[in-house]
């Protein structure tokens, strides 16, 4: 779709912003596009609570793509008609992700100055924050602005301007009506929304770690709002590599071998049942609490938190430190470098957010993303961190009969890498 176009769709983005995702009378949910390093997803979903599967496909990209951004975009372009048109979806409205890996994301703080609207100062430092000229990027910000604070705080997802244009087109070539586009950071959170539905899930904070392909998106959420944001260009194929080289292997070779020794601990513990358990808001609070969680008045904060962190939800696991310990990679191959550059950045991400809000702490690590699936990855990350940490798998709480179409996915095995594309499917249109 030409920009032209995208202007004219300016009025209905701002509407559209307080939209539901589903078409109005049906539950319908717009097919979600996630155009991931890994693979190629297509999800869609109707209702909200659960959501019931109506199609979902995977297509895997081929080794020689991974490393080539330009080829494989243009590879899954041309392969989405056909997803589309054998995958079972219903209906022509899309929404779509844009690449974490492709998208430029910081905190910026900037002086209350009269007169002067924070967008307008979002777009003055966009030259110097992202070495870019405004007119090639195409942003969104988010206050984060602490409480009584003197500084005004904004989270700024932006990504060029060109490689938008590419996913519009490749949406509207599929004969799809595209209706949104959303960063990844956001839809991972919108999947975890009915773990935070409830007002007060505000007070809680999490870290959300979507450790992929390519990069690591690292997220803090005072329940459903965002409060911190940033991609890390460190990811599975990173560890591959390293995998690859010591072991004088192929990388794919590396890889069997590393999901080998450490992807089945973790998926014992994940409810996948066909029809959706009730959400982790709905589990009963341990036996002795002295208040009901999310009851007026409640004051054992203490039984809140480890009731959230107990895994009684569908689809998360039970606390990653406790496992039994699993290698990250098999023996021979030493990648503790590229680990520590993981851990370093997410623990910097966790003081910056502790400068801004001392009051908070986060209280758990939610890991997501096709990595989470490797349980000593999570496990040294949630031991570096000293905090408590499941891994989650958003597809199990979408209810399925067994015999909705599903092509290149096993729904009986854990999800952990759809988050962004459930998020997709229940986010505002805002196209």
């Amino acid at each position: 779709m030409a920009f032209e176009a995208l202007k004219k769709l300016g009025a209905l983005a701002r509407m559209g912003q307080q939209l539901q995702g589903t078409i109005p009378g049906t539950g319908l949910s717009p097919i979600a596009v996630d155009f991931g390093v890994a693979g190629l997803k297509l999800l869609q979903v109707q209702g909200s609570d659960p959501p019931q599967l109506v199609a979902a496909s995977y297509m895997e990209t081929p080794e020689h793509l991974l490393d080539d951004d330009v080829k494989r975009l243009e590879y899954q372009a041309q392969a989405l008609p056909r997803l589309v048109r054998e995958g079972g979806f219903k209906g022509k409205r899309a929404v779509c992700a844009i690449p974490a890996f492709q998208t430029f994301c910081k905190n910026l703080q900037f002086p209350r100055t009269d007169g002067v609207t924070t967008q307008a100062m979002v777009d003055a430092a966009i030259p110097t924050q992202f070495n870019r000229d405004p007119s090639q990027l195409v942003y969104r910000t988010i206050d984060v602005t602490p409480p009584g604070s003197a500084k005004c705080e904004v989270i700024v997802v932006a990504a060029p301007r060109e490689l938008v244009g590419r996913l519009m087109r490749a949406v509207t070539q599929a004969r799809l009506q595209p209706v949104g586009m959303h960063s990844e950071f956001a839809a991972v959170l919108r999947a975890f929304d009915h773990v935070n539905r409830r007002e007060g899930d505000v007070q809680h904070t999490t870290l959300y770690l979507d450790v992929g392909c390519a990069a690591t998106k690292i997220m803090i959420g005072h329940g459903r709002d965002m409060a911190f944001a940033r991609v890390v260009a460190v990811g599975g194929k990173h560890i591959d590599d390293k995998a690859a080289d010591d072991l004088a292997c192929m990388r794919a070779e590396a890889r069997r071998q590393r999901h080998s020794v450490g992807a089945c601990q973790l998926a014992q513990p994940v409810t996948t049942a066909r029809v959706a358990a009730p959400s982790l808001d709905d589990a009963e609070p341990p036996k002795g609490a002295a208040g009901a969680v999310g009851t007026p008045g409640a004051t054992n904060a203490t039984a809140d938190a480890e009731r959230r962190g107990a895994g009684l939800g569908p689809g998360f696991s039970g606390e990653i430190r406790q496992q039994q310990p699993v290698p990250v990679v098999p023996e021979g191959a030493n990648v503790t470098e590229l680990l520590e550059t993981l851990t370093d950045e997410v623990q910097m991400c966790v003081r910056y957010y502790a400068s801004q809000f001392p009051q908070r702490k986060v209280e758990r690590v939610v890991f997501v993303g096709g990595e989470a699936r490797h349980a000593g990855l999570c496990q040294h990350v949630a031991r570096a961190l000293r905090l408590p940490a499941q891994m989650a798998d958003p597809m199990a709480r979408v209810a399925r009969s067994g015999n909705e179409p599903a092509s290149g996915i096993d729904l009986k095995n854990p999800q952990p890498g759809w988050a962004v594309a459930l998020g997709l499917c229940v986010s505002p249109t805002d196209l």
